[in-house]
């Protein structure tokens, strides 16, 4: 209740236009968003880390069915989500000897064993999309692809990805997955 007086003040500062010109707006960054690099004296450059050799961030995928996510890097820590997916991509933001810190594509993060990962091509469609035949802009729709389907990606330029899903293969955007980043294809034998 102490705080009431403070927003009351707040909102009636901004509603006269005392410093409304000063009010950032909340920026939406969505789930597939590249991976971020950060800057050294030489230019953008991906941190390599001590422990893996490995670029961090990067994308994995849980190498088992049954993986236990820990809120800290220890058999000990209690577990905090256990994901049952094969193959779901996950994002590595950080490292600490065997345990890696993930993001799932929900945006929540915990600790996991790296034994419990494996590098794979495996990515997460983010929203409903066609599957198109081509990568032609008027190309035929050869499936329709739900939210959280899982996708083999064979490969992919800087908008789309060739993917492989149920039998089916075609392009869609990459803005419409997660896990599309890590740049760990499989050979597809084609051109794209």
């Amino acid at each position: 209740m102490k705080r009431a007086p403070l927003v009351l003040a707040i909102l009636l500062a901004l509603s006269m236009g005392a410093g409304a010109e000063q009010v950032a707006k909340p920026v939406a960054v969505p789930v597939s968003a590249p991976i971020p690099e950060r800057v050294s004296a030489a230019g953008a450059e991906p941190v390599i880390s001590r422990f893996s050799k490995k670029p961090v961030p990067r994308f994995e995928t849980l190498r088992w069915a049954e993986v236990n996510g820990r809120t800290g890097p220890s058999l000990s820590s209690p577990i905090a989500w256990q994901y049952n997916r094969k193959g779901l991509p996950v994002m590595v933001v950080k490292e600490s000897g065997e345990w890696y810190r993930v993001r799932d594509p929900a945006g929540d993060e915990v600790w996991i064993h790296k034994r419990m990962l494996a590098e794979g091509s495996t990515a997460m469609v983010t929203r409903t999309v066609i599957l198109a035949s081509s990568t032609a802009r008027n190309a035929e729709g050869v499936a329709e692809l739900g939210k959280g389907v899982l996708v083999e990606v064979n490969s992919c330029d800087s908008t789309l990805c060739e993917v492989e899903a149920a039998g089916y293969r075609g392009w869609m955007p990459r803005s419409s997955l997660w896990g599309a980043g890590s740049g760990n294809y499989r050979s597809s034998g084609t051109n794209g």
